[in-house]
């Protein structure tokens, strides 16, 4: 009795194991080499691993929202605003809070959980500089377009469900610059990523979103592997049951 208990659990593990967890996926922003000007509310798409990506510049003047510059560089994305000029000064297309609150919103085709990005800090200002950054991730139908991608409109109501979400992680300013979401369960077709806002340190963060760790939406299991583990459930009952009325009769 107690081999065909074990035969079964070892059969519904199997079954377990037939929906593999999807593996994360690390999606690269660098090696670009655009301009760090040119029309506010450009869209740039990056896909790896069946996951596509739309990303685009924002910044929030004040409590104004704006489109922004979406730059791609060497190391990765960078924002310049409306109060950046042409983005040349001081660093300036990165993404940063000096002034304004510089973000890159993230459309995927899929709900995904940010597990962690590379922010490439760069020196913005005289004073202390790093790269803590403000993330916050929503879901939303309609937004991911394709084969063109549609911008979000200003009026959308993204922005306020995003508001909603958000959070502040503190950078990570070692070698590799690495820094974890800490978003375990967060899932979302709509990310956000921009310089720390509020900004607890007080020092000026500036960085260029170099790459991003993704993991999909765990896969549900087929209608048929879910009929095989319900048969293994009732096995393992049934197994259980007769093995417990054998003893019954034994002792009786």
């Amino acid at each position: 009795m107690f081999r065909k208990t074990l035969t079964c659990a070892a059969a519904l593990a199997a079954l377990a194991a037939a929906t593999p967890a999807a593996a994360s996926v690390t999606i690269s922003f660098t090696g670009g080499n655009s301009a760090t000007d040119g029309t506010d509310g450009n869209i740039r798409t990056t896909s790896n691993g069946g996951i596509t990506v739309q990303a685009s510049g924002w910044s929030y003047d004040g409590n104004t929202l704006e489109r922004a510059w979406l730059g791609s560089y060497g190391q990765g994305l960078g924002v310049t605003n409306n109060d950046e000029g042409n983005g040349t000064s001081s660093n300036n297309h990165t993404v940063d809070n000096l002034g304004q609150q510089d973000f890159v919103l993230l459309i995927f085709n899929q709900a995904v959980n940010i597990q962690s990005a590379v922010l490439t800090p760069f020196d913005i200002s005289p004073t202390a500089n790093d790269n803590d950054a403000w993330v916050s991730y929503a879901n939303l139908g309609g937004l991911f377009t394709s084969p063109t991608p549609t911008a979000v409109p200003l009026n959308s109501a993204l922005w306020s469900l995003l508001m909603g979400n958000d959070y502040t992680v503190s950078g990570i300013m070692g070698s590799g610059y690495s820094t974890s979401f800490n978003s375990t369960g967060f899932f979302g077709n709509a990310w956000l990523i921009g310089a720390a806002n509020p900004n607890p340190d007080r020092n000026d963060d500036g960085f260029k979103l170099s790459s991003i760790v993704v993991n999909p939406t765990p896969a549900v299991p087929e209608p048929a592997t879910w009929a095989m583990m319900l048969i293994g459930f009732g096995a393992v009952g049934f197994s259980m049951r007769r093995g417990r009325r054998i003893g019954i009769l034994q002792q009786a």
